[in-house]
């Protein structure tokens, strides 16, 4: 059987959540990464992949799994955990409770992180706009309060208990880069920190495809303002 084959950029945090998910469960992926600030996504080339056919949205990530295209970075690696993972750690099946909490941080993700993470880099990558509202980053900072209550909450090393989940993932690859663009004061979100430090020392290749590629996001990110 081929390796499925996953096309992505290497900044944006879905794509990077579907390849922390497969170094995860030991899965082999044939990355194929774009430039979408060159809509590349738009290009013959790319469209010949079957681009139209696997994600009439023409977002990324898009996998195809040997004539199985999905796309969305949730199903993604919901997907990829309950098909190819040797256990259900990542995502239970049979604790129903545990699951429900993992796609509660699942949607905090995409509803409050990447989605204010979007609200900021959208306009600056694409329309050419290099001044960033006050407001936008003071929303950066009200989702580090919320991410600080959780961990406080829960009281445990992980969001969804004491070992990694696909919460973990998938929240890890916008906060990496909310914190490299705008850090976190560690005395005001100690867990936070501690969370992120915990991830890079745990998680497999996560300096790689999370530090490494949140700082490339954030030198794009100056270069558009005119900050380099």
């Amino acid at each position: 059987m081929a390796p499925i084959v996953l096309y992505s950029t290497r900044r944006t945090p879905a794509g990077r959540a579907v390849e922390l998910t497969a170094k995860m469960i030991g899965l082999e992926l044939d990355v194929k990464y774009m430039d979408l600030t060159k809509k590349e996504q738009m290009t013959p080339e790319f469209l010949k992949a079957r681009i139209r056919e696997m994600n009439p949205m023409h977002t990324v990530p898009t996998i195809d799994d040997n004539g199985v295209p999905l796309y969305d970075s949730h199903a993604i690696i919901i997907y990829l955990a309950s098909k190819y993972a040797k256990d259900d750690s990542l995502y239970p099946t049979k604790d129903l409770v545990k699951q429900a909490n993992i796609n509660a941080l699942l949607h905090f993700e995409s509803g409050v992180l990447f989605a204010r993470l979007r609200w900021i880099l959208e306009p600056v990558f694409y329309w050419g706009e290099t001044v960033v509202p006050q407001e936008k980053i003071d929303s950066v900072h009200k989702a580090y309060d919320l991410l600080e209550s959780t961990l406080k909450t829960t009281g445990t090393e992980y969001l969804v208990g004491s070992t990694i989940t696909l919460a973990d993932i998938s929240v890890s690859t916008s906060l990496s880069t909310l914190n490299a663009m705008f850090p976190a004061d560690a005395s005001k979100y100690p867990l936070v920190m501690a969370y992120l430090k915990r991830l890079e020392e745990t998680m497999p290749n996560y300096k790689e495809i999370n530090t490494e590629r949140a700082n490339e996001a954030l030198q794009l990110y100056n270069q558009k303002l005119g900050k380099v």
